[in-house]
């Protein structure tokens, strides 16, 4: 929050020692105050995202930290990978299509011409979970009950039910459910979040995943070191006629 004031070239607010740790977060990026239904989607947010098994990220700091590194360097790579937009990177997708519904009225209209034209549907379908993303599912929970006070995530709810109606009309079968960036992106955008701070704010929740993960390494360590196979050619030897 420090950093994104600086570089935004506004004052840098101190931390208020008498909020909690995700209220002093959007406290130190805003100077005022957030609102409870914000401060509680984004900490369901941050407590969902927090660990993920051995994705990219995870699985970075753990090889770094096996070398016996320090734990600065094992976060460091880790948000190296992090960054990468087929990891944490933004969730933009999500927010250009429900800026472009706008209203529950156009959503059916707007996702039907999308199906039609065979386009992707952003924030839907997982590589891992043939399910509704389990991280989905109970954010979704929390967005309905808290998002009556705030118009944007009471659209991105609607949008959710009627995509999921759609896409099993369009695409039987194929298993398509709402991942965690579709609530990801509709949470970031009802705080009015710049999109810059989107994958940091994914990083803060996940530095705890890390730092977890990097302690146990060191508890019972064994450097990664995989093996790979060659499959290029081999060199013909010299034979003697």
């Amino acid at each position: 929050a420090m950093i994104y004031r600086k570089i935004s070239g506004k004052e840098i607010i101190p931390p208020n020692l008498e909020l909690y740790h995700v209220e002093n977060y959007l406290y130190m990026l805003t100077g005022e105050l957030p609102s409870f239904t914000h401060v509680k989607a984004l900490e369901a947010y941050m407590i969902l995202t927090m660990e993920h098994g051995m994705n990219a990220s995870t699985f970075t700091s753990r090889v770094v930290s096996s070398t016996e590194s320090d734990m600065v360097s094992a976060v460091t790579g880790a948000i190296g990978a992090m960054k990468g937009p087929l990891h944490g990177g933004a969730p933009t997708g999500v927010i250009d299509m429900l800026n472009e519904i706008k209203e529950k009225e156009n959503a059916e209209r707007w996702i039907r011409r999308k199906l039609e034209k065979k386009e992707y549907l952003m924030g839907f379908g997982h590589r891992v979970y043939k399910t509704r993303d389990p991280r989905a599912e109970v954010l979704s929970t929390i967005c309905q009950r808290i998002g009556q006070d705030d118009a944007w995530l009471n659209l991105a709810g609607y949008v959710e039910k009627m995509a999921i109606l759609l896409l099993n009309e369009y695409k039987p079968g194929r298993k398509l459910y709402t991942n965690v960036e579709f609530y990801a992106a509709a949470v970031m955008k009802a705080l009015n979040m710049s999109p810059d701070l989107f994958t940091p704010t994914f990083t803060v929740s996940r530095m705890v995943g890390w730092a977890a993960h990097v302690i146990e390494q060191s508890l019972d360590n064994t450097i990664f070191r995989p093996e790979a196979k060659y499959i290029g050619n081999r060199p013909v030897e010299n034979k003697i006629v």
